[in-house]
């Protein structure tokens, strides 16, 4: 049975950013969705209850039989393959996908760009996606993992005579425990063949399946490989290790397109004017590779520039969460060290030398201890010294074991001695962070972390 034969989907995980983008679009297929997942409230909540999505005990295997599932599409967030509904699954026969293998069913058909790179894919993909919504809608199916874009009522769409498909394209694993079982990792965007791959950066992360930034840098060599002929493969021209991997690719049926800062890019930020809601210096670089993409379509640079203009960013990506006469209360999804440099900058730039409590949860033991002086740096170097940096205890994965030697005290032990400007302290908790924001004296107060450190907010209401 090909994958969009099936009639009834069963999600494994589906409260997920990236698996609630795809049930939007099975949605659409005209397929019948159930899911599975934690009870604990996810960012994707909203969506889910407006598509009255039916989701199960993950914990609890389920009766494929009886509820007539045709296909089951499961994450690497839970287990992967090794989740027991999935392999419920496969005893009983029903064919199962990953979640990147079911993105594939639907980008593949279409003239897709793939928007992939460490830092800056879900704004930028979130951009483009926001653009052509103006510029072409009905030519536009997408698949974005954030919890909302703020203007559009989707994260995911399918249209099935559009033109494009805009995806945010991950290179995590798909699973995880694959070098255990003498497997080789697979990357979850191998399955794509894009027309258009834009990369926003090149940096090393998630040292739980990558050895070291050689292994990152092959991997995306990989997936440049895969763009069709005739494509383009839009890249930074600011990451040398960017540039430099680009001109290793052996071929010329592509066209590779440069954005930046830099002279030598070929679009070149002075040489436009955005108006962007969104604040930062990266977010006027994610416009521009925005711009940079759109222009290879044919869309004209005054009417691009128009609707990015209009872009009010994704939730948890600089969200304004709350504003009232004495605060400003903002949440950040950053998690890699050069990303949360970026949000600090940008503070500074917007709020100069006004009091900031810089709340960060660092996510994944093995992201805190591989990447552990960046961490130190990103924290500390562009920090004011009337600002205080609160951490709270590092968020696991689900993936990986507990490990006690990383810890934020240790984090905090180690910023204080490299930095002794610095405030800086481990609260542990979302309650304790909560409590101490109420007693402080404050103008700016963020919160940062690709873990659960949102709901801080929630206790300050």
């Amino acid at each position: 049975m090909a994958f969009l034969d099936a009639n009834k989907f069963y999600l494994v995980g589906i409260k997920g950013v990236a698996m609630t983008s795809i049930a939007q679009c099975l949605f659409d297929a005209g397929k019948t969705v159930i899911g599975s997942d934690v009870a604990e409230d996810f960012v994707t909540e909203n969506i889910l209850k407006d598509l009255a999505v039916k989701i199960e005990d993950i914990n609890t295997i389920p009766n494929f039989a009886a509820l007539k599932i045709d296909a089951v599409i499961h994450t690497a967030a839970h287990q992967g393959v090794n989740n027991p509904q999935v392999q419920a699954a496969l005893a009983a026969a029903i064919p199962v996908y990953t979640q990147a293998e079911a993105l594939a069913e639907f980008f593949n058909q279409k003239q897709g760009i793939a928007v992939c790179g460490v830092g800056g894919k879900s704004t930028v993909s979130a951009m483009i996606a926001f653009a052509l919504n103006k510029l072409a809608q009905k030519d536009l199916s997408f698949s974005v993992g954030v919890g909302e874009i703020i203007g559009m009522s989707r994260t995911g769409l399918w249209q099935k005579n559009s033109k494009y498909f805009v995806a945010e394209a991950d290179e995590y694993v798909i699973d995880p425990n694959a070098k255990e079982k003498g497997q080789a990792f697979t990357p979850r965007f191998t399955f794509l063949k894009p027309f258009a791959t834009v990369c926003t950066n090149l940096k090393y992360d998630h040292p739980d399946v990558y050895e070291n930034f050689a292994a990152t840098k092959k991997t995306f060599a990989a997936f440049f490989a895969q763009i069709k002929s005739g494509g383009y493969l839009i890249i930074n021209g600011d990451n040398q290790d960017l540039v430099d991997l680009s001109r290793q690719i052996p071929r010329n049926d592509l066209k590779i397109v440069t954005f930046g800062t830099k002279e030598t890019c070929d679009f070149k930020l002075a040489d436009f004017h955005f108006d962007l809601l969104v604040p930062g210096k990266f977010n006027q670089i994610n416009a521009l590779a925005a711009l940079a993409t759109l222009k290879q379509l044919g869309f004209e640079t005054t009417t691009i520039i128009s609707a990015l203009n209009a872009f009010k960013s994704t939730k948890r990506r600089f969200e304004l969460v709350k504003k009232d006469a004495q605060h400003w209360h903002f949440d950040d999804y950053a998690h890699h060290p050069s990303e949360l440099l970026a949000t600090i900058d940008t503070l500074n730039e917007s709020f100069g030398a006004a009091k900031k409590l810089i709340a960060f949860q660092p996510h994944t033991f093995s992201r805190t201890r591989q990447l552990f002086q960046e961490f130190i740096d990103a924290l500390a170097s562009h920090t004011k010294n009337n600002d205080e940096i609160l951490l709270i205890d590092i968020f696991p994965s689900a993936r990986e074991a507990f490990d006690s030697e990383i810890s934020c005290d240790k984090l905090v032990a180690a910023v204080k001695k490299q930095y002794p400007h610095c405030q800086i302290q481990n609260l542990k908790t979302i309650a304790a962070l909560a409590d101490y924001v109420k007693k402080s004296d404050y103008t700016v107060f963020i919160t940062i972390g690709a873990g659960n450190i949102y709901h801080a907010h929630e206790l300050l209401i």
